[in-house]
């Protein structure tokens, strides 16, 4: 059974890298405190169906009923946000991304385990890659409110390999930071890293994953155009990374 290692505490980064330890809006006994960790939870798949519409209907039907999503929320589901690719399939209907926060791993293991479930996701897929992931600790995250209007969302994930997490951290904690003001400018709302949570007894994983959310195709795509920022993260991953990008379902697809 998969368990969690040591959690990313955000709010501490957030308010002490890019707000400044003399800003920070936290007591003392509050830093203390432990954080709750959430761990991301990744389906990526191909659809059995035929068509966008019935794969829609077949997941609202399973994982997006309302017994199904109690049993998903009891053992520590707070999040369900499904993602389709930027292009329309040619033929079936294409692939499906479903990205889920759950508190604890091992709900994850007990609410998979349920053979009903399995019954559910062998509906929805004709093949599927599910990852667990834990937040990486010391690697630079940030969250923006959206301004008024904004409300389109696109979704970049970003899955490679790096050399080690000491060498990936700083070369990606600088890129970030200098890029931090574009990105915002650009319309990028977040920017959450990841590592792939590892069986106890493996060794640390050196599988990254970053998600950025969007609000802005133009600017989206714009922005990963930009030559220095490409030069940059040609340097953290080992290999050339796995870039997919998704735009968020439009209220056909079940999500809580």
């Amino acid at each position: 059974m998969i368990r969690y290692g040591v959690a990313l505490t955000l709010i501490l980064i957030l308010t002490h890298v890019f707000v400044g330890a003399g800003s920070a809006v936290m007591t003392a006994q509050e830093e203390e405190m432990p954080q709750s960790p959430l761990f991301l939870l990744t389906v990526r798949g191909t659809l059995a169906a035929s068509t966008r519409v019935d794969a829609a209907a077949i997941h609202n039907e399973t994982a997006g009923s309302e017994e199904a999503i109690a049993s998903a929320r009891a053992l520590g589901d707070v999040s369900h946000m499904v993602y389709l690719p930027l292009e329309t399939p040619t033929e079936g209907a294409g692939e499906v991304l479903f990205m889920d926060l759950w508190t604890n791993p091992e709900g994850i293991n007990q609410f998979f385990s349920n053979p009903d479930v399995q019954a559910s996701a062998d509906r929805i897929f004709s093949n599927r890659d599910a990852t667990v992931w834990v937040p990486a600790e010391g690697f630079y995250a940030y969250h923006f409110q959206p301004r008024f209007g904004e409300s389109d969302r696109y979704v970049v994930m970003v899955r490679a390999t790096v050399n080690s997490r000491e060498e990936a951290m700083s070369l990606h904690n600088e890129i970030v930071a200098g890029a931090l003001a574009g990105a915002r400018q650009a319309g990028d709302l977040s920017h959450e890293v990841y590592f792939r949570l590892t069986s106890p007894g493996e060794p640390e994983s050196l599988e990254f994953l970053a998600i950025d959310v969007w609000v802005n195709l133009e600017g989206m795509t714009t922005y990963y155009q930009i030559p220095q920022l490409q030069e940059g993260f040609s340097q953290l991953f080992s290999a050339p990374p796995e870039v997919s990008m998704w735009a968020q379902s439009t209220g056909d697809w079940q999500e809580w």
